[in-house]
């Protein structure tokens, strides 16, 4: 199979290549072989770059001049993920229209999108994302499973036509995830009700959806608020018909074996550590989703 990440953490070792490998690792229950296409549109020289682009080229580091070195950069590797062999391959941006970048993801047989955190913000709009949001909508109209996760649900939500604003605070910490009536039949909360609190789910950001679209042809409906986040779990529909594209402000990746190291590298602090001293729940909203992918196939 074939998997699409908009890599938009590549710089951190931990959250950004091990966030993708706890995305990916549920998939290896399915696949032996799972090849992973990263697209870095925020190290890209996009306005360099020709309005369409719509081959599948593999990048060297040439091709993002703006990478950040804290990251080390490699055009391919691979991981043995439960005697599944997954290769992570870093390829061009690909840029056009919508039915273009549909057309794009249907032909190139990729099987669902994840679209990753950041350390961007969608409240403070930058060129690159324009093109992510292209991708997303793409998706979106070729009816593929897509997943945004904490920055990736706020693009998500940006690019159907809500709202994204910067709070005064910035949040760190483990919350039950309050499940709306439709949150409480969704296949991504499969098990997870935990006697009627909702899933344990992890956040750190500053970015919050405030508003999501409900009069467009393709809306936003809400499956789950936190105590500090009311758009916290969201899924698009069209024309009253769920589609397989969700967007969560937790990251369901960062499980605490990442976290653990995360502090090992210097990458959080200990304060920041301490703060997600608790198991969570997303590892199972990651297996959830990797079965609806599956069945979707």
């Amino acid at each position: 199979m074939r998997i699409l990440v908009l890599d938009l953490l590549a710089e951190r070792s931990e959250f950004g290549h091990g966030g993708n490998i706890e995305m990916v690792k549920p998939f290896t229950e399915f696949h032996t072989n799972i090849e992973v296409l990263l697209v870095t549109p925020q190290f890209e020289d996009l306005a360099k770059s020709n309005k369409t682009q719509l081959e599948l080229i593999q990048i060297e580091q040439k091709e993002v001049p703006f990478w950040d070195n804290e990251g080390v950069f490699k055009s391919v590797s691979s991981e043995n993920i439960n005697d599944s062999r997954v290769d992570f391959i870093r390829i061009l941006t690909p840029l056009g229209e919508v039915d273009e970048l549909s057309n794009w993801l249907i032909e190139n047989e990729i099987s669902c999108i994840f679209c990753s955190g950041s350390r961007r913000n969608v409240s403070q709009p930058e060129p690159w994302m324009n093109p992510a949001k292209i991708i997303l909508k793409g998706a979106i109209t070729a009816k593929l499973p897509v997943l945004g996760i904490c920055f990736g649900h706020q693009l998500l939500a940006d690019a159907l036509g809500g709202r994204v604003i910067r709070s005064k605070e910035r949040t760190d910490a483990i919350y039950n995830l309050e499940l709306s009536e439709l949150g409480l039949k969704d296949p991504l909360f499969n098990d997870l009700l935990n006697d009627g609190l909702g899933p344990v789910t992890l956040y750190t950001h500053q970015d919050h959806v405030v508003e999501i679209s409900t009069t467009q042809e393709i809306k936003m409906e809400l499956l789950g608020s936190s105590e500090h986040c009311k758009n916290a779990a969201i899924r698009a529909s069209l024309n009253n018909t769920l589609l397989p594209v969700w967007g969560v402000q937790f990251h369901p990746e960062a499980s605490m074996a990442r976290i653990e190291r995360s502090y090992k590298l210097g990458h959080i602090s200990l304060e920041e550590k301490e703060k997600f001293n608790r198991e969570h729940d997303g590892a199972k909203v990651l297996e959830n989703f990797a079965s609806i992918v599956n069945l979707n196939l």
